[in-house]
């Protein structure tokens, strides 16, 4: 799967409105502080979010955002996909595209099926299962802002001389 910062910067965002969901307004601002995300870039991923429904702004001197709708039906794959351009790991399972070699891809399905396979468990992770599980009042009140979650890299090789017989 293609998440970018966006997603990372997304999930953020969002356990950051859920906890707060009984706040009348969230403003931006506290968000930044609180999760370290730049501002310009906090404001391009709330569009995406507002756009798919996922989160509502009120505008004005006393606006802020709020989670669009009830905490338990908003899914992880559903704040992916709001934020991503493109989160189909090849283009053969990606519903508006399609590769030219897809009749004769040996791997096409095994790819269907592990996408299937991941689009299903992130769709089954609902936002008020994660916010309540994984929520700590230290981690929500922080002045000084979590930096960005950097992505993972790739698994550690090793030589085969440097295993042993």
């Amino acid at each position: 799967m293609n998440l970018t910062s966006r997603s990372r910067y997304a999930l953020k965002i969002m356990l950051d409105l859920a906890y707060h969901h009984n706040d009348s307004l969230v403003r931006r601002q506290e968000i930044v502080a609180r999760q370290g995300i730049p501002a310009k870039y906090l404001d391009q991923i709330l569009v995406r979010l507002r756009r798919d429904g996922l989160v509502e702004s009120v505008r004005g001197r006393t606006g802020g955002y709020r989670i669009g709708r009830e905490l338990n039906l908003i899914n992880v794959w559903e704040i992916f996909r709001a934020v991503e351009d493109g989160i189909y790991p090849v283009e053969c399972v990606d519903e508006h595209a399609g590769c030219e070699f897809r009749a004769a891809c040996i791997a096409k399905e095994p790819w269907q099926l592990i996408f299937e396979n991941v689009k299903r468990s992130l769709a089954q992770m609902n936002l008020a299962d994660i916010a309540q599980q994984f929520q700590q009042d230290d981690k929500n009140f922080a002045t000084t802002g979590v930096r960005e979650c950097r992505p993972g890299r790739g698994p550690v090789r090793f030589l085969e001389s440097s295993v042993g017989p």
